[in-house]
């Protein structure tokens, strides 16, 4: 597993989760089971099929949103000598509004498309989902989530300057730190010995950055193992306006990732290898090779941009005065109306690109 302790992390669960549910539609046996229980499904309270709904109606949700611009989606790339079910294709279609396209996985233009949609999509963002394809691809799955939020009360430039941001005790770098004085929601979680403020764009979304509290000595690391989606729950209800400084750098992250030992270790093993079921895909037996995930965050005075595109290679077998954050925290760009966690990060080093 790589070692993620000393570095910046940004991805986006959404994203990922998407693209293992379009995965489950095709899978059966204990492959199928394996992805639904990866991504937290519970067969006592949804079936199958609510998922796949629930996935279909946020998308049309999504979609209606106007306060700030989203964009999510997903494209299937097929070899022309495969021959995918139609009703695979057609749910593909109807649950998550996929573009479908046939493709010669040995020819260079295809690698070219890819990267061409993936860009588009993600205006610009993420301009190479993938730098090769292996001309044996038999499918290629990709989900994107493209966000662009401003603040509803944003930073004055003219109060930006340059500060340090403290990496760990003997390290600091240089950063261009905003802040605000203002009436601003924040709570602190004395559960986790930690600072919370809450940033809201327009349409119920939100950044939440949460940062441990230095003066009980606690660090990122003890935030990392003991938060919960249920502490974020909580944060969203318990988060009050104060009048307060916040100072919080400019961000400019972006991250690339191999998901592959990661799934494994979530016990999603079977589609990596000949034990892989995808007879609702095709008649042919295939397995998953490669699951990559990029994206990238940018947050200035104005707001915040965010992009993920997650990939599957498919092939045949209490409250201070002040909130600075000025070192390692977290950050989570959350669709309130929803309940879903649109980005989820950690920023260790904000001047690593």
């Amino acid at each position: 597993m790589p070692d993620y302790q000393s570095k910046n992390i940004f991805f986006s669960p959404f994203s990922v989760s998407m693209a293992l549910s379009e995965l489950s539609l095709g899978a059966g046996g204990e492959t199928k089971e394996q992805l639904l229980s990866g991504i937290g499904h519970n067969s006592s309270i949804f079936s199958t099929e609510e998922i796949h709904e629930m996935f279909h109606s946020l998308l049309e949700d999504i979609d209606q949103r106007t306060g700030v611009d989203i964009d999510v989606g997903s494209a299937l790339y097929a070899s022309d000598k495969s021959k995918p079910h139609p009703k695979f294709l057609e749910n593909m279609k109807e649950f998550y509004h996929s573009d479908g396209f046939t493709v010669d996985f040995r020819a260079a233009e295809t690698l070219d498309k890819i990267n061409t949609y993936v860009k588009e999509k993600t205006h610009g963002k993420i301009d190479r989902a993938v730098d090769s394809l292996d001309p044996n691809t038999f499918m290629f799955l990709l989900t994107y989530i493209y966000f662009k939020g401003k603040w509803d009360m944003p930073f004055n430039p003219n109060k930006t300057h340059e500060d340090r941001f403290h990496v760990d005790n003997e390290t600091t770098v240089p950063v261009q730190m905003m802040h605000q004085n203002e009436l601003l929601k924040v709570y602190y979680d004395a559960e986790l010995s930690t600072k919370v403020l809450c940033l809201d764009y327009n349409d119920s979304f939100s950044m939440f950055l949460a940062v441990p509290d230095e003066k009980k000595d606690k660090t990122i690391k003890d935030l990392e193992k003991a938060i919960s989606r249920e502490h974020i729950e909580k944060w969203k209800g318990a988060v009050q306006k104060r009048k307060l400084d916040i100072y919080v750098p400019k961000l400019s992250l972006k991250t690339d990732y191999t998901l592959n030992d990661i799934l494994k270790g979530m016990g999603i093993t079977d589609m990596f290898t000949h034990k892989a079921d995808f007879s609702g895909i095709t008649e042919e037996n295939f397995y998953v090779s490669k699951v990559l995930h990029k994206a990238t965050l940018d947050v200035d005075e104005e707001g915040t941009t965010a992009a993920a595109v997650t990939t599957i290679e498919i092939k045949l077998a209490f409250l201070p005065i002040r909130f600075r954050f000025d070192r390692p925290f977290m950050v989570f760009i959350i669709d309130q109306k929803n309940d879903h966690i649109l980005f989820l990060g950690k920023v260790v080093n904000p001047a690593a690109m």
